[in-house]
């Protein structure tokens, strides 16, 4: 079975890496496709679309796999990304660049949920730890690669930004020809329909809850009438999903499901760590070019410590589990090496020494690395075969969810707090304090640098208190994701090759 899945299993990574190599790449191309296409009141939503869809399109996918089978469903996906793709490269404005992205979010969380319930079905539960070691291998080669990618795109006499996104159709089409190598797992005909109204009703939570704590501090004031307004209505469509979900016939996310302790942990676990994870991936590469002033590409080169031990652990871990059936160990230790590295970053500072920062990363890096991934092998592993597509695609959802949730939550930290410093730091200098004046302080990483000395300290000494606050809110969410895999009760990955 394992050498029958080989290729399709090749075509499953190649599909993961494009659908995150995209959200990386961007970041580094963004100063470019605003100085061309201008819109730059929409530039923030060219990388947050994408995060909003992909968080908001998951659970869907993974009850569409359980309903049609994983094999078509991860060729829908991945026939959308293609389209996403041609959208975005081939984009005459800000606005279909955003659609673009937003259609390209949607179907990353459907390759995330499709490829790992492909696999289940392919292989025994405990072989899988092999090749899900495999899929955080891809995500961290994507993590490294798409800054140096997207710098050498970028740069003067490159082909340009628009390969950020057309350069990835080629690949992608090859990946789903490898795809289509797999067997058709068919479920037997569902009795009840989609349930569309709860998918919607989960969406329109989990959407909202991105823009809340996106826009909140940012568009506008925490407290405002926006505010109350958004979050009452937040509130309310969660509160109207759980409501639908208990009374669906066949629901997008099963209650049932949670009277698993292991599957439940899991999921909170996922929340917790996506949390953490994303913080650091986002916002450590901007410290090291806004406050250390390295370039976009030696900013990658000297992420390696967390994204080379990220790499390492999850191939590593992915072969113990296979080898021993054994997988609690792994998150438990991945948790507190996460706890760790969040306490070794948390006294930043503008002095803080290389060997430091690299030491918190490599910690950070080794703990995803051990957890992520072993978290949706357990979610799998509790429930029956039938419910593996959407074990699948809940587990990712809940890490999605949490990076989303992390990422806006501590971009408008670090926001507020520049916001908070900077009107300080323009009146010592004799400039006009200003909204205005505060936004052009808050430019590029090569913008800050022009800036005269007194205002570029100020912006990186803000920064860094601002990634100081991330650090810190984020070292109690580390402690409760490792008190909340302490409560798990393991058993052993099963042998046998999953019933369908």
């Amino acid at each position: 079975m394992a050498e029958r899945a080989a290729p399709v299993l090749a075509g499953a990574l190649v599909a993961l890496f494009t659908g995150s190599l995209t959200n990386t790449i961007i970041g580094i191309a963004l100063p470019t496709i605003a100085g061309e296409l201008g819109g730059q009141d929409q530039v923030a939503w060219v990388a947050a679309a994408a995060l909003l869809t992909m968080t908001a399109a998951t659970p869907v996918w993974g009850k569409l796999a359980d309903r049609r089978g994983p094999r078509p469903m991860l060729l829908a996906a991945t026939a959308l990304f293609v389209v996403a793709s041609l959208v975005a490269g081939l984009a005459p404005s800000m606005g279909w660049l955003v659609a673009g992205r937003a259609l390209q979010g949607a179907a990353s969380g459907g390759i995330l949920a499709c490829a790992n319930a492909l696999v289940a079905v392919l292989v025994p539960a405990r072989e899988r730890g092999r090749y899900t070691g495999w899929f955080g291998l891809s995500f961290g080669t994507a993590s490294v690669a798409g800054p140096l990618l997207g710098g050498l795109l970028v740069t003067p006499g490159g082909p340009g930004w628009r390969w950020c996104f057309l350069g990835v159709v080629p690949v992608t089409v090859v990946a789903a020809l490898l795809i289509r190598l797999a067997p058709d797992h068919r479920p037997s005909r569902p009795r009840a329909p989609l349930d569309h109204l709860g998918a919607a009703l989960l969406a329109l939570a989990a959407g909202g809850l991105v823009v809340l704590l996106s826009a909140g501090g940012v568009a506008w004031p925490w407290p405002s009438p926006a505010t109350f307004a958004l979050g009452a209505a937040v509130l309310l469509t969660s509160l109207l999903a759980v409501w639908r979900e208990l009374r669906a016939v066949d629901p997008i996310l099963p209650p049932r499901l949670f009277r698993s302790r292991t599957f439940t942990i899991a999921c909170t676990t996922g929340l917790l760590v996506g949390t953490v994870m994303f913080g650091g991936i986002i916002y450590l590469p901007q410290f090291l070019q806004v406050v250390h002033g390295h370039g976009a590409m030696a900013a990658g080169l000297l992420m390696l410590p967390q994204i080379g031990t990220m790499i390492v652990t999850s191939a590593v871990t992915g072969r113990l589990i296979a080898r021993t059936g054994r997988w609690k160990r792994f998150p438990a230790a991945g948790c507190a090496l996460l706890v760790a590295g969040l306490a070794v970053l948390a006294p930043l500072s503008t002095t803080t020494p290389a060997w430091q920062v690299a030491a918190g990363m490599a910690l950070l890096g080794a703990g995803t690395g051990l957890t992520q991934q072993v978290l949706v092998l357990a979610a799998q592993d509790a429930v029956d075969p039938g419910d593996v597509g959407v074990a699948s695609s809940s587990a990712t959802f809940t890490r999605t969810l949490g990076g989303a949730v992390g990422v806006a939550a501590f971009g408008a930290l670090i926001a507020a707090r520049l916001r908070a410093d900077l009107p300080a730091a323009l009146d010592a200098a004799g400039l006009p304090v200003t909204d205005e004046a505060v936004r052009r302080l808050l430019g590029t990483p090569a913008q800050v640098a022009a800036l005269p000395p007194p205002l570029a300290d100020a912006v990186r000494e803000s920064y860094t208190h601002g990634l100081q606050l991330v650090f810190l809110a984020t070292l109690p969410i580390a402690v409760l994701a490792l008190l909340a895999i302490s409560f798990v009760r393991e058993t052993a990955l099963g042998e046998a090759v999953p019933a369908h």
